[in-house]
């Protein structure tokens, strides 16, 4: 038998399809989307990810066939975020309404720094289309990438400098049009502002209790007698940095982050040679108006490969600031342009954030697929899955790297 593929693994599985997802919802979507529409001939929906690479959502893979007027035959394909049905998980969307915020982030905010750039004579696209269904249940639609080409990086092996480059060049500018945008337009509303830090259940979650489990287990980190004392203390200061990230300094450069800019939440799109031809942002539940070193920490700490993580990182920053100034530039920003030294000031005053980054978001971006491991293991102090975030020996590999590097920086302070 010949080996399974990824394709095999989301045709197995089940997966909870809602009740509404009938192929009528989409009939006024598809008379605009496909030339010469006369009806619908069938439906499929299927898992759209593979077990264990998303978190937070149900994504759906949505195929209907399609016949036009002349008698031809077409299949068009969404992506169907959808939410977990848990309780604990519709509370949570309860209190932050995130699908409300995503769909948002495609239909209004993304368009209009899509829209800046085109205006100052630059084709830049930040992620797929999102389209609007007569739906009122909790969901988002997109576009489904995969047939344009876009896929993501193998998250346990982290990305390479090239692929990172190609983050740090969208990131940047994504945060040279949000600055902008409020320069020149005020202030985005409350809902694209907030992130998942203004959350206590999520921070509760999230951060107190997974910094807890990692250092039950940090004596698994070889040469961790070094450390101890430091990350005490710096896990006891935990909530002044979600303080000093929940409220923006006007004297820095702030921008509008992507919030949860890690591996699988970014797809690359290649050519024939397997050149990356660019890069799109997914996920866009937890935006948050800030300091970019949230994004920069998160995302530089997460996804990267181990041999880049540290040794590129200052390089990387760099990188990111003279393409964050240079787009700055091309859209007019009018305010003081953010010298590189401003922003290495900005991560420095920020570095507590990078141990919260190292010790609770690269565990699960470094633990291996398994089957239910969602949002609401994530919530539960379910203390099999917990520890096994924290035993992880990739973990343990890119920790053990990290811990002089942070304590170096002063991060553990």
């Amino acid at each position: 038998m010949p080996p399974q593929t990824k394709e095999d693994e989301l045709d197995q599985r089940k997966v909870l399809i809602p009740d509404w997802l009938k192929a009528e919802v989409f009939e006024d979507l598809l008379r605009k989307d496909v030339k010469d529409y006369k009806a619908t001939k069938s439906m499929r929906a299927k898992a759209g990810v593979p077990a264990g690479e998303n978190y937070a959502t149900i994504m759906l893979r949505v195929e209907l066939d399609v016949e036009t007027k002349d008698k031809s035959q077409l299949t068009k394909a969404f992506m169907l975020k959808t939410p977990h049905q848990s309780e604990a998980y519709r509370k949570v969307i309860e209190k932050s309404n995130i699908f409300d915020v995503e769909l948002g982030m495609y239909l209004e905010v993304v368009p209009e720094l899509e829209q800046l750039y085109r205006d100052a004579g630059l084709e830049v696209k930040f992620g797929a289309e999102a389209y609007e269904i007569p739906v009122s249940d909790y969901h988002v639609l997109l576009e489904d990438l995969r047939p344009r080409g876009f896929r993501n990086v193998n998250r346990l092996e982290g990305m390479d400098q090239a692929h990172t480059e190609s983050v740090l060049k969208k990131m940047a500018q994504w945060h040279a049009a949000s600055a902008v945008r409020v320069d020149t337009k005020g202030p985005y509303q409350e809902k694209f502002t907030k992130g998942f830090l203004k959350n206590e259940e999520i921070v509760d979650a999230f951060c107190n209790r997974n910094i807890a489990v990692f250092l039950n287990n940090v004596h698994l980190v070889q040469g961790y007698e070094a450390y101890l004392k430091d990350l005490h203390f710096a896990a006891d200061k935990l909530l002044d940095i979600v303080e000093e990230l929940n409220n923006p300094k006007p004297d820095e450069f702030n921008a509008l982050n992507h919030g949860d800019g890690w591996s699988n939440n970014i797809m690359f799109q290649y050519n024939e040679k397997n050149e990356i031809l660019d890069t799109y942002f997914v996920d866009l539940q937890l935006p948050k108006w800030g300091t970019v070193a949230q994004d920069l920490y998160y995302f530089l700490l997460s996804s990267t490969s181990l041999d880049v993580k540290i040794a590129k990182f200052d390089y990387f920053i760099w990188f990111y600031h003279a393409e964050l100034v240079k787009h700055l530039k091309l859209l007019k920003y009018s305010k003081t342009l953010p010298t590189l030294r401003s922003i290495r000031d900005t991560l420095s005053k920020y570095n507590a954030w990078a141990f919260v980054c190292a010790s609770t978001i690269m565990p699960f971006v470094l633990l291996d697929p398994k089957d239910g491991a969602d949002f609401e293991k994530v919530l539960a102090d379910d203390p099999s899955f917990k520890n096994s975030l924290y035993s992880n020996p990739r973990f343990l590999r890119h920790i053990e790297a990290l811990l002089p590097w942070l304590q170096h920086r002063g991060a553990l302070e």
